[in-house]
């Protein structure tokens, strides 16, 4: 008898428990329906901000090979001099052979060969009689190359009436103009801010940019690269970025209107009327008498310089 019940009792007790967790699971799937329901119409109602794709980060890792000279002076530690005289200047300078800025680098090798690692025996190559001698050193390099059209999130350091300044990681500014700016963001200068009788802070600047709401503009903005200008000297190399926060459309429209501005100022000359016109600079250089139209001929005009 008791055998008997034993096993019955757990049997009821398994099958309450049973029933007991697929209740449980249904309303816990219920709730987690609702509230990812809640979410996304919390999501429709704000104003969606674009996001970069995954393989649009700025940050790159290549594996590279340099053909370095080793001066006679490093000659007991050929790896850490080549490394400390060529590599590690040009970290936070723009490389021109990479095509980007080197933040840092690791795992350095020597050897004979390019993309090669001889471990601690290598040949380097003389050449005449210089002192120095030359070999390949190898390394993985962490490098920041944005492309145009990325998406790039910085914080807001500069403002005035006509650019939005703004750093990127600390490191990388970047430039915002006037009219690649929303077109609902209106500029408040310090004017406007002392006229009601308000107070202005000395972090106010000349002024700053409101959105649609009458909010001020600060913080972390996101915005995509327009324009990626690269220039290197002898000693360091920069990186500028020019960003802009329009969808494609208002940038299509906007670039349709720089070019056509492009052309009217090419073409103004022509339709101003030439030396005779209104506004016009006569330099003051005679022509020769002889040379002028004579008898309804025309004739090329000779100046003297």
């Amino acid at each position: 008898m008791g055998s008997s019940q034993s096993p019955s009792k757990p049997h009821k007790k398994d099958k309450s428990s049973e029933k007991k967790r697929k209740r449980e699971h249904g309303e816990d799937g219920h709730k987690s329906k609702s509230k990812k329901h809640k979410s996304d119409k919390a999501a429709d109602k704000s104003t969606p901000v674009p996001e970069a794709p995954a393989t649009s980060s700025p940050f790159h890792v290549q594996t590279s090979s340099l053909y370095l000279p080793l001066a006679s002076v490093s000659q007991g530690a050929p790896l850490e001099g080549l490394c400390a005289e060529h590599i590690s200047p040009l970290i936070l300078t723009y490389f021109p052979p990479f095509r980007g800025v080197i933040l840092s680098y690791s795992n350095p090798r020597l050897s004979e060969e390019p993309f090669g690692d001889d471990g601690n025996s290598t040949l380097l190559q003389s050449v005449d009689e210089y002192a120095v001698s030359w070999g390949w050193v190898t390394a993985e390099f962490l490098l920041f190359k944005p492309d145009r059209g990325a998406w790039l999130e910085g914080f807001v350091n500069l403002q005035n009436e006509g650019h939005l300044g703004v750093v990127c990681w600390n490191l990388f500014n970047a430039s915002i103009k006037r009219n690649s700016l929303p077109q609902d963001w209106k500029w408040v200068g310090v004017e406007e801010l002392g006229k009601d009788g308000g107070e202005v802070y000395a972090e106010d600047g000349q002024g700053y940019f409101v959105d649609g709401e009458g909010k001020k503009i600060e913080g972390m903005v996101k915005f995509r690269i327009r324009e990626i200008e690269s220039s290197h000297d002898k000693e360091r190399g920069f990186l500028s970025i020019e960003g802009t926060m329009l969808d494609d459309k208002a940038e299509k429209q906007l670039l349709a209107s720089e070019r056509q501005k492009k052309t009217s100022r090419e073409t103004a000359g022509r339709r101003l009327g030439g030396a005779n016109a209104l506004g016009a600079t006569n330099l003051g250089v005679p022509a020769e008498p002889d040379m002028m139209d004579i008898d309804g001929e025309t004739r090329k005009h000779r100046v003297n310089y």
